[in-house]
């Protein structure tokens, strides 16, 4: 005699909820990596962009600046028309990026700001020569493996010359030589006037 009742026992229903819940779990895993990787390529992309943007916009604010006055994070250029521009590096506070801030002044009156993104987990800051009138913006981008944890910590910036990308003393700074291509620097000339 035939069962009347035709269908799936217990054991069978187990097996199919565990290999779906492994496919869910699979499938969520892998949107989490392929979101994560996408957030990550767009901070990159933002910071070359800002690279690339900031290059340009230093080198002529120098170039067209009355002097240069340099105060710990900040660097302020005085034109001749009363004007003034003011870079100011705003450190990465989780989850933010550095930043840098190019204000334009009038008086004491912000006339616009704009913001360049720096890369992530990376230190910036001013350096002037004053005989030669040059003016460098250092970014030091430490290395970070997969997990975000920092490999190489930033070298004292005293022993990095921005102006001849040379390493003045390698002691007591931890660098490692692997890495001197984590070290970015714009340098503009302020015109004699």
């Amino acid at each position: 005699m035939k069962n009347k009742f035709s269908g799936f026992t217990l054991i069978e229903m187990v097996f199919v909820f565990a290999a779906e819940t492994f496919v869910i779990g699979l499938g969520v895993g892998v949107l989490f990596m392929v979101t994560e990787m996408r957030v990550k390529e767009n901070h990159s992309d933002s910071a070359r962009l800002s690279a690339s943007r900031i290059s340009e916009q230093f080198r002529n604010d120098l170039h067209s600046a009355a002097s240069v006055t340099l105060e710990n994070d900040s660097l302020r250029l005085p034109f001749p028309d009363g004007q003034e521009i003011v870079y100011s590096i705003e450190p990465a506070e989780f989850p933010k990026q550095p930043a840098l801030f190019r204000n334009k002044m009038s008086g004491d009156k912000k006339i616009a700001t704009e913001t360049y993104t720096l890369p992530s987990h990376s230190v910036a800051w001013f350096v002037q020569d004053e005989d030669a009138g040059l003016v460098a913006l250092s970014i030091w981008t430490q290395p970070v493996d997969r997990r975000d944890q920092i490999l190489v910590q930033i070298p004292k910036k005293e022993n990095l010359n921005p102006f001849t990308r040379e390493i003045i003393s390698q002691d007591n700074i931890g660098f490692d030589p692997r890495y001197v291509g984590n070290w970015r620097t714009i340098i503009g000339k302020l015109a004699k006037k």
